[in-house]
């Protein structure tokens, strides 16, 4: 424990387990719409798994997180989002359906969208990602403020991506 927290968290997902990861990691898992209040989490590798709204402090930075991603949705002029999915689950017209609810759409080839919104990338991905299988990919571009989100990617696409987008190299 360090200041009431845990030092390391581990994730679970589709009985696979992720971690250790450190409160700072966790908290930005969070912000990145990684870790949900359904997530299942545990201290441990092999303690008592429970879903990340049940522990306290993850709660309290979903919540935070949440308020800070109403805020933005509702006060921001409206987004460029490019969506572009490989879905292999067969639940493409959900997946558009989703998008049409968030505003004007327009389908550019098969799995990818041009949608205008009043909502963040981390937002419309976290949305979209409760209608995906683990086969399925998603990523969210916002074009107009620089920002990008996606789910199901590889470790090392995951890494790469974010090593791109950052703008660092890897020589």
């Amino acid at each position: 424990m360090e200041n009431g927290q845990p030092r390391t968290w581990f994730v679970k997902v589709d009985g696979r387990v992720y971690g250790p990861y450190t409160s700072p990691q966790m908290r930005g898992y969070i912000t990145e719409g990684r870790v949900a209040d359904y997530t299942l989490v545990s201290v441990a590798r092999d303690g008592d798994w429970k879903p990340a709204g049940d522990v306290e402090i993850l709660q309290s930075w979903i919540d935070e997180n949440r308020e800070v991603a109403m805020a933005a949705a509702s006060t921001e002029d409206p987004a460029n989002l490019l969506v572009v999915t490989e879905v292999k689950s067969g639940v493409d017209d959900a997946v558009s359906s989703v998008l049409k609810r968030y505003g004007e759409t327009a389908s550019i080839v098969p799995g990818v969208w041009l949608v205008r919104a009043r909502t963040t990338a981390s937002a419309l991905r976290n949305d979209l990602s409760h209608l995906l299988d683990r086969e399925d990919k998603l990523m969210v571009i916002d074009a107009s403020r620089d920002r990008s989100a996606w789910f199901n990617f590889s470790t090392d696409i995951d890494a790469r991506v974010r090593e791109l987008w950052r703008g660092e190299r890897s020589d």
